[in-house]
């Protein structure tokens, strides 16, 4: 019998205990959004909260699903903001959560060349097409010279 109301009292005891913990966790505030976006090397992030969330804790993650940097971001308004600086290209996935943990929210970005986004034309392009278009330039030069030394 002292079994039994040893083991009523082992119930009752953990029950309310494994309740608490369980709401507790349920009422802190989460990361809402997350969003990413390459800006050259750099990786920029912002993001929203629900009220009363104070930091966030940001891991940026290559295509591998390796963590390579991770940093924390203060919260002002429910928004934060931050950035990641990387030099290769590639694809990464930027995760964000309150700063005690919990809920993961996450946004793919992809950095295209290693230290930059490429432009439409860059200097390498345009410098090619004025030096063609200066020696072919030359070469209309020559020939109407030519011409008129007939």
């Amino acid at each position: 019998m002292k079994k039994v109301y040893l083991f009523i009292l082992t119930i009752l005891f953990i029950f309310p205990i494994s309740v608490l913990a369980a709401t507790a966790t349920d009422e802190k505030p989460n990361v809402i959004t997350v969003d990413a976006k390459a800006n050259e090397n750099i990786i920029e992030y912002n993001g929203t909260t629900e009220d009363g969330c104070y930091a966030v804790m940001c891991k940026l993650y290559n295509a591998s699903g390796e963590e390579i940097d991770l940093l924390s971001s203060a919260v002002e308004n429910n928004a934060f903001t931050g950035s990641f600086t990387t030099a290769k290209a590639g694809k990464y996935t930027v995760g964000c959560a309150r700063y005690e943990g919990g809920d993961i929210k996450q946004a793919d970005v992809t950095v295209l060349v290693d230290g930059k986004n490429p432009k439409t034309f860059d200097a390498g392009i345009i410098g090619s097409v004025v030096a063609i278009a200066l020696f072919a330039a030359g070469i209309i030069i020559v020939i109407i010279a030519k011409r008129k030394n007939k």
